[in-house]
């Protein structure tokens, strides 16, 4: 049972990674493919992000791909975003259980504007030319209870970023453990997200601020950048139960090569296991912190559940994000 130990493995892992961040400096925003830290999911972000020990349907591709063990049968997630500056984002996932041979799931998220007019410092009002943006990254996803308590995932994903002719595709994956401990629901999970080789954007550009290169035309190669890599620690529980009622309360601590260590707090009330009222808090961060959510479940397709959700979190100076997201089983 060498096995058992995954979670370990997974923990020092991310003891080793913090600890060697924690020596730098702070690397706000220094990592590519921005989108990817993005989150998808309604019921996760109106409870702070506070979700990795918490996701067990087809979204769980997009928190801790261990989760997917967790699918009744086939499940549906579909979510969407109206980011900051009039920027679209959506997400999709499909995935299959097979019971004891382990479970799978296909996943994407995409982000896209409308068109934008291209500007240079040589012609400031703009040259005629229009641009948009379409980042996306597809995911294929493998998971398997190594126990009854015990399930391990992991997520091989592509990741393509262009800014009009700049740009880069390259490859990354996300692994992650859950634990069920059997008391009052506790759940423990982890996850290690977006690790994958650094990249460059192609072609170069005129470095106005150099002289030899504003003045001989010589263009500039882009520095290379990591993706954002996470490193994320969680548990959810129960502290309060009964028979139509329930409170579910849940934390996470997220660390990150491109940010400052921060965490997650959630609570999740639930009335009849149909009704959810969901408040979350997240610390740490520069812009926004508190979310809210509500969602509710439904019953289709001979005692299959669907679920729908919807939640608010503040960004600070920028206009409040609203995400809406369905999931089902099939």
């Amino acid at each position: 049972m060498k096995i058992k130990y995954l979670f370990v493995i997974l923990l020092i892992i991310g003891t080793v990674f913090s600890s060697v961040r924690a020596k730098e400096f702070a690397p706000v925003g220094t990592a590519a493919a921005q989108f990817l830290e993005i989150a998808q999911d309604a019921r996760g972000t109106g409870m702070g992000q506070a979700y990795t020990a918490l996701v067990f349907d087809a979204s769980s591709v997009f928190w801790n791909p261990a989760g997917i063990v967790g699918v009744n049968g086939k499940g549906i997630f579909l979510g969407y975003n109206q980011w900051v500056a009039d920027i679209n984002f959506g997400s999709f996932s499909f995935a299959w259980n097979f019971g004891s041979a382990g479970a799978i799931a296909i996943s994407g998220v995409y982000l896209f504007t409308s068109d934008m007019d291209v500007t240079t410092v040589m012609q400031p009002e703009g040259t005629g030319e229009t641009f948009s943006l379409n980042n996306h990254s597809f995911g294929l996803t493998y998971a398997r209870k190594l126990t009854d308590k015990l399930a391990f995932g992991i997520t091989l994903k592509s990741v393509r970023e262009y800014y009009y002719s700049y740009g880069y595709t390259t490859w990354a994956f996300d692994v992650g453990t859950v634990y069920h401990t059997g008391f009052r629901g506790l759940k423990i999970g982890m996850s290690i997200q977006h690790f994958g080789p650094e990249v460059r954007y192609n072609s170069s550009y005129i470095d106005y601020s150099n002289p030899r290169s504003y003045v001989d035309g010589n263009p500039v190669r882009f520095d290379k950048f990591s993706l954002p890599v996470n490193f994320r620690v969680g548990f959810g529980m129960n502290v309060f139960q009964e028979e139509n009622q329930k409170l579910l309360v849940a934390g996470d601590m997220v660390h990150s090569n491109n940010n400052l260590e921060f965490y997650n707090l959630g609570l999740e009330y639930a009335f009849k296991n149909r009704f959810f009222l969901r408040g979350g808090y997240r610390i740490n961060l520069d812009e926004g912190g508190l979310t809210l959510g509500l969602g509710v479940k439904f019953p289709w397709l001979d005692g299959k559940n669907g679920a729908i959700d919807y939640s608010f979190a503040d960004r600070g100076i920028f206009n409040g994000i609203h995400r809406f997201s369905i999931g089902f089983d099939l």
